[in-house]
């Protein structure tokens, strides 16, 4: 089991992190599209940028919240200053609301429970000082939005139920220029590691190869170019064997190579990237779509490595 930076996962217990009613970290604002499952169609224009899109998206999943009947909207209220859990990034678009509500807590949110709009599952429940805590999620935007969650928390508050409603919406920055392999690039070379395969096959069968043909070079550029930052936070990661791929790319012959990468195989699917000699921020293995990265290289190149590096013998 390996620990690596990327997407947020927390124990669904009352966390001791103060809010505002409203946190975005930056700034903008966009329209919000339908609720969840509506089956409607937006006019509004697509948000302009991973930020953009999770300030609107975190509108629109306040905008979803069922009220139960009789919520009367508050401002803040003093026992619950604390959200019931937060993201620990700094790409976290949040909005927050307060209500009254007649009843108990436990039937409050049951009630909420049986009314949210579809497209929102169960994402955990907690109890802890006197308070109860649910949290939704909805389907992540792969290469946008990481998390997509509405954390509800009540509690007891003079004969009613007090609510506080979190819509949390964490997003994925954008790559800059600086963090792209150059587009004039003429040559990769593409080297296996095999970490703690000991397979004597191994080094026989999956060899180094260059790519020289402009279209594969290309499109490999294309490929990398393509890729998003690995998310920001820790979680537990399948095992890794040391296995990887490494990749170089050269703008003229005998020159340092304008980029190098690393790209795992197991564990978390990291990419780790250096341009022009500089570390650059992890990127994801996994394109938008079809295979993980050394897979749509080999297949690029044409060649094949039967001996899956890192992989037990």
């Amino acid at each position: 089991m390996t620990t690596r930076r990327g997407p947020l996962r927390f124990p669904h217990l009352l966390s001791a992190v103060a809010c505002a009613a409203v946190v975005l970290s930056g700034c903008g604002s966009q329209p919000f599209g339908p609720k969840p499952g509506s089956g409607q169609t937006s006019t509004a224009r697509p948000a302009s940028s991973p930020r953009q899109h999770a300030v609107a998206d975190a509108a629109r999943i306040m905008a979803s919240f069922p009220q139960p009947p009789g919520a009367v909207h508050t401002g803040l209220i003093a026992s619950l200053t604390e959200a019931g859990e937060r993201p620990a990034t700094p790409d976290l678009a949040s909005v927050t609301r307060w209500w009254r509500v007649p009843g108990r807590p436990q039937g409050v949110l049951a009630w909420i429970r049986a009314h949210l709009p579809s497209g929102f599952t169960a994402d955990g429940t907690g109890r802890g000082n006197g308070s109860w805590i649910d949290t939704f999620a909805l389907p992540a935007v792969p290469g946008v939005l990481t998390q997509r969650e509405l954390v509800v928390l009540a509690t007891a508050y003079r004969g009613q139920t007090a609510i506080r409603v979190d819509a949390q919406v964490v997003w994925l920055p954008a790559r800059s220029a600086a963090e792209r392999v150059p587009a004039d690039v003429t040559t990769i070379t593409v080297t296996p590691v095999f970490g703690f395969n000991r397979n004597p096959r191994a080094k026989r069968l999956d060899h180094a190869f260059t790519v020289t043909d402009p279209a594969k070079v290309a499109r490999i550029v294309a490929l990398v170019n393509g890729l998003t930052r690995f998310p920001d936070g820790s979680f537990s990661c399948p095992a890794e064997f040391g296995g990887q791929m490494r990749l170089a790319f050269f703008t003229h012959p005998g020159r340092l190579a304008a980029a190098r990468l690393i790209a795992e195989y197991g564990g978390c699917g990291v990419v780790s990237v250096r341009i022009g000699g500089q570390a650059m921020p992890a990127l994801s293995e996994y394109p938008q779509s079809g295979p993980r990265l050394p897979q749509r290289v080999l297949a690029i190149a044409g060649v094949s490595w039967p001996v899956e590096p890192g992989a037990p013998a």
